[in-house]
């Protein structure tokens, strides 16, 4: 009785192993890349509604703004608010000053949009 035992893989078998890792590799990071636009945008979308929200709450305080860099303008609203006991927006405003621009119209009222759609 003859009995054969294999011992190693064929070349064959290890590049059809290797060639199916690439693939699945390749699959994955195209799916990370996609997920982290999906991220950036969802991001971006939340800071231009929080910034919204507290110029809004700003307007309804009184407060004025002054400053013509989004980035001062949002520490501008945070401080204002703060002052009148509406601390909660913990933001920050690099990075939100970054994504966001603002325009005033002719009736002073301020309006903020994402800096890339």
């Amino acid at each position: 009785m003859s009995t054969s035992s294999r011992k190693a893989f064929t070349l064959v078998e290890l590049i059809v192993v290797i060639v199916v890792i690439m693939i699945l590799t390749t699959i994955g990071i195209w799916n990370i890349v996609q997920l982290r636009q999906d991220a950036q945008s969802v991001a971006t979308s939340d800071a231009l509604a929080t910034v919204q929200r507290m110029q809004e709450l700003a307007n309804m305080e009184g407060l004025s703004q002054t400053n013509t860099d989004a980035t001062l303008r949002i520490m501008e609203l945070q401080a204002g608010l703060a002052s009148t006991g509406n601390a909660n927006f913990k933001i920050n405003p690099q990075v939100m000053g970054a994504q966001l621009t603002f325009s005033v119209d002719s009736s002073g009222a301020t309006h903020w949009q994402n800096v890339a759609p």
